[in-house]
């Protein structure tokens, strides 16, 4: 039998109650913030350091998958999309694809079958370089000078992408313009210099007039879709799409420092220049000026969130810091040093969401989801093995269409 409890409360101990709940627990000026939770379609794509084991986190349900890649530390990089991600292994002349399941449409997004491998492989020869522009995919292999063409539609139906000779084999740099062509770096057959950047077309041919800028080496590149910058020691080399070329000088006070990594943050619409004696600068092609990021000079890692608004920067004392990528402000910062092994041994790696932002700790085996308000620890994924590269993949929102 089913017993029920009722109290009674008589009118003259009810009214004491109710003033004593009114008094002790109503606040009429307390705002009561909801805790954030991650959108239902982001997803945490997680490669280990050496062995093949690949993690698929889902935050919002605080769940995982496991895969496995072809061989072990792949660079990881999310396409134009974000349903898929390449993981890039030089050593061994590999590039594959993971497809997240989920695909984005504007303000909502759409589950596309389950979590799985994708049909196209990449036999570039230590392939290095990879860069996207919309569903546009392009890698650059340093040990063919070729050019590997393909695009989102084709993942599942060819089987290797579109290999396009651009010139000498070399460690060379590429981006990809919205009008379809591509700005790759042009290094002498013989000997280290000259270096130029010359813009071709998806056969592989030069378009326009050759640039008569020459440098002495190029590393690091970035683009909007219509400017890219390319990192030499002379400057920074600008080049449109347009086919014009214009070297930017740097400051006096880098010296003989200079910026040999680049990014670009789509939704803070800035260029990032890094150099572990320089620091972090953001530049502006268009003002031709370089500002400094936070005066930092010493760092481990400085990436653009997914979304490419906000920058993330972990120092070498394990202090994380946040930025706004549009303007150069902090945001925040905190030190890891309590949730994280010494970082300059074992240097994690980053990204992060709207809401939250996600770190590896190869040393525990575990990946860290942090705030991104607060950079408190709201959980933790054990992974095991030796978690290492994370990009973002799917969609970072969380609503689902119904066409």
């Amino acid at each position: 039998m089913k017993t029920v409890t009722r109290t009674i409360l008589y009118p003259a101990t009810a009214l004491l109650l109710g003033s004593a709940f009114s008094s002790c627990d109503r606040n009429d000026s307390e705002v009561v913030t909801p805790e954030k939770t991650e959108s239902q379609h982001v997803r945490l794509l997680v490669a280990d350091q050496t062995s093949t084991a690949v993690h698929l986190l889902d935050p919002k349900k605080k769940a995982q998958e496991s895969f496995q890649a072809s061989f072990g530390g792949a660079t990881l990089y999310p396409t134009g999309s974000g349903r898929f991600a390449a993981f890039v292994s030089g050593a061994n002349n590999s590039v594959e694809f993971f497809d997240s399941g989920i695909e984005a449409h504007g303000d909502h997004a759409h589950t596309k079958g389950t979590p799985k491998w994708a049909l196209t492989k990449s036999a570039a020869v230590k392939p290095a370089h990879f860069t996207v522009q919309g569903s546009s995919i392009a890698i650059f292999g340093d040990g063919d000078g070729k050019l590997h063409i393909t695009n989102e539609s084709q993942l599942h139906l060819a089987t290797t992408t579109t290999a396009v000779p651009v010139g000498s084999a070399h460690h060379g740099a590429v981006i990809t313009f919205a009008n379809n062509t591509y700005a790759v770096s042009d290094k002498a057959t013989t000997g280290a210099t000259p270096w130029r950047v010359k813009i071709v077309n998806a056969q592989g041919n030069e378009v326009g007039s050759p640039s008569g800028i020459a440098v002495t080496n190029i590393h690091g590149n970035a683009t909007d879709g219509s400017v890219a910058v390319f990192g030499t020691p002379q400057g920074i080399l600008k080049v449109q799409s347009s086919g014009q070329q214009e070297l930017i000088p740097y400051p006096a006070s880098f010296g003989s420092n200079w910026l040999s990594s680049l990014s670009y943050g789509a939704s803070a619409k800035t260029f990032l220049g890094m150099n572990a004696t320089a620091g972090l600068h953001m530049v502006n092609p268009v003002a031709k000026t370089f500002t400094s990021l936070g005066g930092i000079t010493q760092y481990t890692r400085a990436v653009y969130d997914a979304a490419g608004q906000d920058i993330l920067v972990l120092q070498a004392d394990g202090k994380l810091s946040i930025f706004d990528g549009a303007t150069g402000a902090k945001k925040i910062d905190k030190s890891l040093t309590g949730l994280l092994p010494d970082v300059a041994t074992v240097v994690p790696f980053l990204t992060a969401t709207k809401t939250h932002v996600y770190i590896t700790n190869a040393t525990q085996g575990k990946v860290h989801m942090l705030d991104k308000a607060t950079l408190a620890e709201k959980h933790t994924f054990s992974v095991g093995g030796a978690p290492s590269r994370i990009v973002m993949i799917g969609a970072d929102l969380s609503g689902e269409g119904d066409h």
